[in-house]
């Protein structure tokens, strides 16, 4: 090992040039951690590190605490044989595993396996968030799961966030479009922005950005997650090209949705082929024994969730629907939105600002439409759908529409009384 340029690396190899002695090293420190790179000894001061010279510093602390520490440390980072089946690390952690979970895991982790790839596909509310903190601790504990992506849907970013870390104790930082630009100016022009946090989680939204594939189809990952998978599956979408590339680059992928088939077969071969191509014939047709192997699907009705859930799965009661009549204020909004933006008596396009659609009268028509969902979304949700509207044009459009349209006015007297 050497100290060069106030980081330390792993020498690999040491050859002669003119300059003296060229080493070729791999980066061991944070900022160059898995980063390889060559150092003349005619241009920079390469600094062997020796460990005989490595002080003993006697441990003060209460019971030799820090000491007790460092073993512990230590032994938690030895790695189990990596065709071990033992779960290892399932019983430390913060929840109570259900054995249908603990079927996942092993299914996961099966030696078998040439690698563990796995598509979960258990109802909502079995615990598919578990089963991939099972799977990814199990992998961390067998020196499988040193750099990890979890992909999710932007809306479940925290929540998953805080699972991995009060469960499993598996720390993710988390990323959007700001913070990886942020990590980006922080770093050499060279280096590779997603290789300088380990453990990610970022949303689908904005890793599938043009901005980021070069970074992506360079960056190797041990194990990647994507929650909601069945966004992925659709050919020639942004979302499929990123679920491609990530497929592409990681040791250990985990597939996520309780919706894996939307009844179109090559939507359901997609998710299959992204964990392994080969079970996908060339005439478009499933290898069944690797679907059973890749696959885990289970509802509440499957004999070893019913086994053990039981009775504690309440049924779905049916649904009542009844007719509530509308408030003054709510027909008086509601005959205001179908005579001036959905119904005009006299046939006229709805109220609206030059540049205003997003295809002529047809994206006004469209934004019409827009103000009814609001509208029966709630007071509030329409509300801020007209603010972000006339927050988006020019003063004197907003003076316009605001002439066009009684609707604005009408919040004034109605909206209190509606909410």
């Amino acid at each position: 090992m050497v100290r060069v340029r106030d980081e330390d690396w792993l020498v690999t190899q040491v050859s002669a040039n003119s300059d003296g002695t060229l080493v070729t090293v791999q980066g061991l420190s944070e900022l160059v951690r898995d980063t390889t790179a060559q150092f003349s000894a005619g241009i920079d001061h390469i600094e062997p590190v020796d460990p005989r010279r490595t002080r003993v510093v006697a441990d003060t602390s209460t019971r030799h605490r820090l000491s007790r520490l460092w073993l512990e440390a230590t032994l938690r980072k030895t790695a189990l044989p990596a065709g071990s089946t033992e779960m290892a690390v399932v019983g430390d952690m913060l929840a109570d595993p259900l054995p249908y979970q603990l079927t996942a895991v092993r299914q996961a982790l099966d030696p078998a396996n040439l690698r563990p790839r796995i598509l979960l596909a258990d109802t909502v509310g079995l615990g598919k968030t578990l089963e991939i903190g099972m799977i990814l601790a199990e992998l961390v504990r067998r020196g499988r799961g040193d750099r990890i992506l979890v992909v999710t849907p932007r809306h479940v970013l925290e929540q998953m966030q805080h699972e991995m870390w009060s469960r499993f104790a598996l720390p993710f930082v988390r990323l959007d479009s700001v913070g990886i630009q942020r990590v980006r100016r922080t770093i050499p022009a060279t280096r590779n922005p997603f290789s300088v946090y380990h453990r990610a989680i970022i949303s689908i939204d904005t890793l599938k950005s043009d901005r980021y594939l070069n970074h992506l189809r360079r960056q190797r990952w041990d194990a990647v997650v994507i929650d909601e998978s069945h966004n992925v599956t659709n050919k020639g979408t942004l979302n499929n090209r990123l679920a491609d590339i990530l497929a592409r680059q990681t040791n250990a992928l985990i597939l996520a949705s309780a919706t894996p088939h939307n009844g179109d077969p090559k939507s359901f071969a997609e998710l299959i082929r992204l964990l392994e191509p080969t079970a996908v014939r060339a005439d478009g047709s499933l290898d069944r024994e690797a679907v059973r192997r890749l696959v885990i699907r289970r509802h509440r009705h499957s004999e070893e969730v019913r086994d053990v859930v039981g009775d504690r799965w309440k049924e779905r009661l049916t649904p009542v629907n009844r007719l509530v009549a509308p408030s003054p204020a709510e027909d008086t909004v509601a005959g205001e939105l179908s005579r001036s933006w959905l119904h005009r008596p006299d046939g006229a396009a709805a109220p609206s600002a030059p540049g205003g659609g997003t295809a002529g009268n047809g994206g006004n028509a469209l934004f019409s439409w827009t103000l009814a969902k609001a509208f029966l979304s709630s007071p509030a949700a329409l509300i801020q759908t007209i603010d972000e509207r006339l927050a988006r044009r020019p003063r004197a459009d907003n003076l316009r529409i605001l002439a066009d349209s009684k609707l604005p006015q009408l919040f004034a007297s109605q909206i209190n009384r509606m909410g």
